[in-house]
């Protein structure tokens, strides 16, 4: 199955990452692309898919940047090496789209399956009619739920105000009216890429994110995507996704892993202390 080329090379997405208030600057050329982002008082990240070293020491001088990161989502066998830092999982799942429904549930894990079609005895209805407070809503609950932060309000808004509306989706499960799960679905290059999703907990028994997903295949299947794509399972484990990896598990498709990315350090002591910090809170009680 081919991989898509890096997303974040989408000028749509850039301006609504920076319009979110998470990035200070973007710049989208033939060299690459390149998004500063900050990270305290006045020094940055450089995150970049160029392997122009030149240009990426250029923009990291321009905005104290303490260092770089170089995503190139290369495919590889097998992962093998941890990162100092990762934007993009070094691993996701991906359903082509060219099977018929019946063979992409075929392929499903049984579990998966059988969640969907409980959703669909339950009655639940998935619609694009979403507001998007309610979604910032549901969202909240499961962050504190599942312990992760959240962009702000605004973030979420900004993809919607910035990416054309055939390109952006919100998908939105009911039970008697009330929001119990939802996803944002993003198209690019012909691959419909998950990136977000919520879910109520004291809903967690009519299987709904289940439901979101299937229906968002589907649509993805009938807006002419070729792949379907979880955008980020764990490439390795102990890993933060490993929750969310069994999730997608269920659904099946293929497992692709990307080569390593590359941190270029700007500013070794500023560096090396960040380091230190990451070390020390994995052994924090």
């Amino acid at each position: 199955m081919k991989q898509q080329i890096n997303f974040f090379s989408d000028p749509h997405l850039q301006q609504a990452l920076k319009k979110g208030g998470k990035v200070l600057a973007s710049y989208n050329n033939k060299k690459g692309s390149f998004l500063v982002y900050p990270l305290f008082k006045d020094y940055n990240i450089l995150y970049t898919n160029s392997q122009d070293k030149n240009k990426v020491q250029q923009i990291a001088s321009k905005h104290n940047c303490i260092y770089s990161v170089i995503e190139i989502l290369k495919p590889i066998a097998k992962f093998k090496k941890q990162s100092f830092k990762e934007f993009i999982p070094r691993a996701t799942r991906q359903i082509s789209l060219s099977m018929s429904l019946d063979q992409i549930l075929k392929q499903m894990h049984p579990k998966g399956r059988y969640n969907i079609k409980l959703a669909q005895k339950h009655g639940l209805t998935v619609t694009s009619k979403v507001k998007m407070e309610d979604f910032y809503k549901l969202l909240t609950k499961t962050a504190q739920r599942d312990q992760f932060q959240i962009n702000p309000p605004k973030y979420y808004q900004a993809l919607f105000d910035c990416i054309p509306t055939k390109n952006i989706h919100l998908l939105g499960c009911y039970k008697d009216k009330k929001l119990i799960a939802a996803a944002i679905v993003y198209y690019y290059k012909k691959t419909a890429y998950y990136f977000y999703g919520a879910s109520d907990p004291h809903y967690k028994k009519y299987m709904a994110p289940y439901l979101v997903q299937f229906k968002a295949i589907k649509q993805a299947k009938g807006h002419n995507q070729k792949t379907y794509d979880f955008l980020g399972i764990s490439p390795y484990s102990p890993h933060p996704l490993d929750k969310v990896s069994e999730f997608k598990r269920k659904f099946g498709g293929q497992i692709v892993h990307f080569q390593a990315n590359q941190i270029i350090v700007h500013k070794k002591l500023l560096f090396y202390l960040l380091k230190l910090r990451k070390l020390l809170k994995k052994f924090k009680p």
